[in-house]
């Protein structure tokens, strides 16, 4: 039986699979610390194990690859892998599609953890705000734009990185928290500076009277998906609309208007988070499985 060489996710790894934000190699790159997690290709097959501090986040994800591939061959690997860990053979992260596809092999007691959702949302209603379920949208846009009728929006490149460092930090400083969670995430930011170009990392920059107002950082998922990581304000601007300013701006632009979709990914459980998500009226929300092996 082949036996797989785990190693930690790199930058050289294949690109993106679907629109599914855990099957971005950004994603896998940036959250390998905060999930422990590994990958292993083999015959163009991308395996990978999580080993987070939550059952959902524990196990591996669906094999990937952009060619035909026997998946039962594949779930054998993960058997005589996960007995070499000395564990149950374990699935997260699966969504519909392939959770049935494994149901087809094996019996999984499958269950479900609504903050492991991606949202997905359209494109033109970003950039459009029209309708009524955008109306309160399109006041903070407005409002935003009447404060502040000088701001300016940008790519963000490496100019202006220090100025979008500045506003994460001071997103960071206002919270006033030392939960991990956000120590995680600006560490997450810093790194995906770092590593822009490798990371093929895409994004934008919002000014008003001439300060760092909002910032955005992404990438592309696909031809008709970009991926978002990261979104941040000061509070200064956040209470004027700047979160809306900038994700109509991030969605206007050249580069993403022929785009369909946006995967603003997970709320983790965390009812703020699902709020904001739920208030940009997600086109549809994109389910994840975790489970065991049933013996």
């Amino acid at each position: 039986m082949l036996k797989l060489n785990w190693h930690e996710p790199n930058f050289i790894l294949q690109k993106n699979f679907g629109i599914a934000s855990d099957a971005s190699t950004v994603n896998l790159y940036l959250l390998r610390k905060k999930y422990n997690i590994e990958v292993a290709e083999s015959d163009g097959i991308l395996f990978r194990h999580y080993n987070g501090k939550n059952i959902n986040r524990c196990g591996y994800g669906f094999p990937l690859s952009y060619k035909n591939f026997d998946l039962s061959a594949a779930i054998e690997i993960l058997k005589a892998d996960s007995e070499l860990r000395g564990e149950n053979l374990r699935f997260c992260l699966c969504n519909e599609e392939q959770r049935a596809e494994i149901d087809k092999i094996i019996s999984v007691d499958w269950k479900f953890f609504d903050g492991d959702c991606d949202y997905i949302y359209r494109m033109e209603n970003f950039a459009q705000l029209v309708g009524r379920k955008f109306h309160r949208k399109k006041n903070h846009f407005n409002k935003f734009m009447k404060e502040y009728p000088n701001s300016e929006y940008f790519p963000l490149t490496t100019e202006n990185f220090p100025d979008a460092l500045q506003i994460a930090e001071k997103w960071f400083a206002e919270k006033f928290d030392e939960d991990i969670s956000l120590k995680i995430e600006l560490a997450g930011i810093k790194e995906a500076i770092n590593n822009w170009e490798n990371l093929g990392m895409k994004g934008g920059i919002l000014y008003a009277d001439d300060e760092p107002a909002a910032m955005v950082m992404f990438s592309v998922l696909n031809e008709n998906c970009i991926d978002v990581h990261f979104e941040k304000s000061t509070n200064k601007f956040a209470a004027t609309g700047a979160f809306v300013a900038i994700n109509k701006f991030i969605a206007s632009s050249a580069e993403n208007f022929s785009r369909e979709y946006i995967n603003r990914e997970e709320d983790m459980g965390i009812p703020g988070l699902k709020k904001a998500k739920e208030s940009w009226q997600p086109n549809f929300k994109l389910k994840k499985y975790y489970g065991e092996i049933l013996k």
